[in-house]
């Protein structure tokens, strides 16, 4: 038997960390005012199956004495509910029962008395999975039900419960369980089970259980399977949390502008089995609280480590809350671009560059222009009505021109409305979304070796900006016009942007479907 099923709360002082909860319902017990339905709402692992099992157990203990909230955890019926067996209490997971059948079925199943008990408990796990019949099935029963059936719904994500059930019951918010109560069953329980753990390992332990009984639980057992004497070396050995030091000191290079260190840092984690995508979420948590305690001045008490405060602290000194800001929202927008590129860890060492030499990523922009030929006129307008280059000769001024190969003088883009347009019909032929998005995009100019391509929205930006979208449109490109550009896509006023067809509007719905379909 796993350890958080063997230290399961048996009686309500059991139940650590949720006193609002546990004094509420052992008046309600003793004066005998216990509700038809509850809803208890909470995040996992903070006791709400526990506490509906300890209801049912109180409402039907056979030797509770009289203004006593207490189950005597002996008789019968305590023992049975003890070790799952009785038959009184109904357990049914939402999230593989979700039917509007399985309630209809349960509905039947009311109208039987118990079996041995006062009262027929139904536990519903997971509520928030039902279907919307399956609620409306469920509305009569739980308004006006049997006098010897209880209803108890459970959920973590109470937000997702319908207003008409929320009316019929009393709800009841369990919180995360604070870390110094975590840590105070953890010796409970490490004393019953003779393992020795120092108090650092403790609060490692808690600090990684994020609120959650039984996943500290489940944690201690983990780790003491390793070894029945445990120390914070062990703990993070087990559990990963070596990770988080790492962590922390990608960002104190960072602040320290030691560019080559953090990248080194990172790609050892990285080649470790680290998932990039999830190394940045990290990042972008430490970053978080070191903003939240440096504008605070230290007075936000989070649930981490007494050491980990300490490494906050001193980063805090290295910088003031508008630099850890801006670096703050550069990782954040590296965690976006994850999924762009083929390369996963490029967003983050991306990041890493620009976030500790930030004069690298403005430098940028004075290159491109050192890089454009004089005879390139730049777009000045995002006005597409008001943009003249002889980069897009007019289909009415300019005939189509050739490209000559061996000429010394680089000719302008020949892309004209025709030739734009068999660009699109390549493209459908390859990929018909992102046909339907370019047909709502115009070519707007060049700069340097780059097409310029203006859109009205960043939905559009996003999916064309894609790396792999990028490269089709650029190969289908120089297939039609004999010279390869590299594509890069703007948002332009929306008055700007013309239309290539009548049936834009079409393949846009068409587009927008088939591409979250995919994402999916």
């Amino acid at each position: 038997m796993s350890l958080y099923q063997k230290y399961r709360p048996q009686k309500f002082s059991d139940l650590v960390g949720e006193d609002h909860i546990r004094d509420t319902l052992l008046s309600a017990i003793t004066e005998s005012r216990v509700g038809h339905a509850y809803l208890f709402a909470g995040p996992r692992g903070t006791g709400k199956t526990s506490a509906a099992r300890l209801l049912a157990k109180a409402m039907n203990c056979s030797q509770r004495a009289d203004k006593q909230g207490e189950s005597c955890d002996k008789c019968q019926f305590c023992l049975e509910i003890s070790q799952n067996k009785s038959l009184d209490i109904i357990e049914i997971d939402a999230a593989s029962n979700r039917g509007i059948d399985e309630i209809r079925e349960l509905r039947e199943k009311i109208k039987f008395a118990p079996s041995s008990g006062k009262y027929k408990v139904f536990i519903i796990d997971e509520v928030h999975m039902l279907t919307l019949p399956a609620f409306n099935a469920l509305l009569k029963t739980l308004e006006e039900p049997p006098k010897h059936a209880i209803f108890i719904l459970a959920t973590t994500e109470a937000h997702k419960i319908p207003a008409t059930i929320l009316s019929r019951v009393q709800r009841f918010d369990f919180r995360r369980v604070k870390k110094s109560d975590i840590i105070k069953n953890l010796k409970q329980i490490a004393k019953k089970e003779s393992i020795k753990i120092s108090d650092e390992s403790l609060e490692a332990i808690a600090v990684a259980a994020e609120g959650s009984h039984r996943d500290s639980i489940s944690l201690l057992e983990q780790v003491a399977s390793l070894t029945r004497e445990i120390e914070i070396d062990d703990v993070r050995h087990v559990l990963g949390l070596a990770r988080d030091e790492e962590v922390l000191k990608i960002i104190e290079k960072v602040f320290s502008a030691d560019t080559d260190s953090a990248i080194k840092t990172s790609s050892e984690l990285i080649s470790g089995g680290v998932d990039p995508g999830q190394l940045i979420k990290e990042i972008t948590e430490s970053l978080r609280q070191l903003l939240l305690y440096k504008i605070s001045g230290g007075q936000i008490n989070f649930e981490i480590t007494n050491d980990r405060e300490d490494k906050l602290q001193k980063l805090s000194e290295k910088k003031d809350a508008k630099n850890i800001n801006r670096i703050l929202a550069i990782f954040i927008e590296s965690g976006r671009r994850v999924k762009e590129t083929s390369i996963r860890s490029l967003p983050l060492e991306m990041a890493i560059v620009e976030a500790s030499l930030p004069e690298i990523a403005a430098a940028v922009p004075e290159k491109i222009k050192k890089d454009e030929k004089p005879e390139e006129k730049k777009v000045e307008s995002t006005d597409l009505n008001e943009v003249k280059t002889k980069n897009i000769p007019q289909k009415e001024k300019a005939p189509e021109k050739k490209v000559e190969k061996n000429s010394d003088k680089v000719e302008v883009l020949e892309l004209t409305d025709e030739n734009w347009q068999k660009v699109l019909s390549e493209m459908k032929k390859e990929n018909h979304s992102l046909s339907a998005l370019l047909r709502d995009a115009y070519p707007a100019g060049i700069e340097g070796d780059q097409l310029i391509i203006h859109v009205k929205f960043k939905f559009h930006l996003d999916k064309i900006s894609e790396s792999r979208n990028c490269q089709l449109v650029e190969d289908i490109l120089e297939k039609i016009v004999g010279r390869k550009y590299r594509v890069v896509c703007r948002i332009a006023e929306k008055k700007s942007v013309s239309r290539a067809n009548k049936n834009v509007d079409q393949d846009l719905e068409k587009a927008a479907v088939e591409i979250f379909e995919t994402e999916e």
